[in-house]
């Protein structure tokens, strides 16, 4: 089987303003993530970002998103898959970031790299902060797993199908995630990668492994069980997949003091 390293990049918030709260510059933090794995000598096969890339869904932001990634790309030699999170806007993702027609369809999309499949799926709920799969998703779930690829599946997907130990954020997790459970259990899926926490998260789903991944933009105190603390903070992470296994590691950005 052949290996493939995969980045995961999350909830990056992109604002016109430049900053979410004191200490908390998206943009920054999104460029010394890149600068870093460009420094790092590290080749990933594919860089994920799985949603929330924009905070309030400005066009601006998703054509200053797409300018950056398309010079780390070419500096990285990565792929790079685009899917949405409650913050995003469906029309302007579709048009800025796939440079697809703008409509306001779920974005569920099929990505190879070798022999190793990426399904990415929209589990955004229009005017919610909570996420769920609707019939057509798991649908498109179900015909593009229904054989399995010769290095198997990774899937992502913006809401955690596993709780949060942040209450507030447990709440607006992906609903209903039995329902996909059902239609991973006994496929070739690997792993499932999300974000929408802001803090790493391991868990499962069935039998099937869940990595739920730290944030560019800020990070979250998970010791506020009560009530959502942002911390300033940046971290990406890497995935790395071989013969027999998985492991998946956080990578902390270094950030300036200004």
């Amino acid at each position: 089987m052949t290996d493939y390293l995969l980045i995961q990049i999350s909830d990056i918030h992109l604002t016109s303003e430049g900053m979410l709260f004191p200490g908390a510059r998206p943009r920054d933090n999104l460029l010394a993530g890149l600068e870093l794995l460009a420094e790092s000598g590290l080749a990933p096969d594919m860089v994920i970002l799985t949603g929330d890339l924009a905070n309030t869904g400005e066009a601006a932001c998703y054509q200053d998103l797409a300018e950056i990634m398309d010079k780390a790309v070419g500096a990285l030699g990565a792929r790079v898959v685009y899917l949405p999170g409650n913050h995003d806007e469906r029309s302007a993702f579709r048009r800025y970031l796939l440079g697809q027609d703008a409509d306001s369809s779920p974005i569920n999309q099929i990505h190879w790299v070798g022999g190793l499949r990426v399904v990415s799926l929209d589990s955004v709920v229009a005017g919610e902060e909570f996420g769920e799969l609707g019939d057509e998703t798991l649908a498109f779930l179900r015909d593009a797993i229904a054989t399995p690829a010769p290095s198997g599946t990774v899937l992502a997907l913006h809401h955690p199908p596993i709780p949060s130990p942040v209450q507030p954020m447990a709440r607006i997790m992906l609903r209903h995630p039995q329902r996909l459970a059902q239609v991973v259990d006994g496929s070739d899926v690997r792993l499932i990668l999300c974000g929408h926490n802001h803090h790493e998260s391991l868990g499962v789903l069935g039998s099937v492994p869940v990595w739920a991944s730290p944030s560019t933009a800020y990070l979250m105190d998970v010791l506020s069980r009560e009530a959502v603390r942002g911390l300033p903070g940046c971290s990406l992470s890497q995935i790395d997949l071989y013969e027999g296994g998985t492991t998946v590691n956080v990578i902390p950005v270094p950030l300036g003091s200004s």
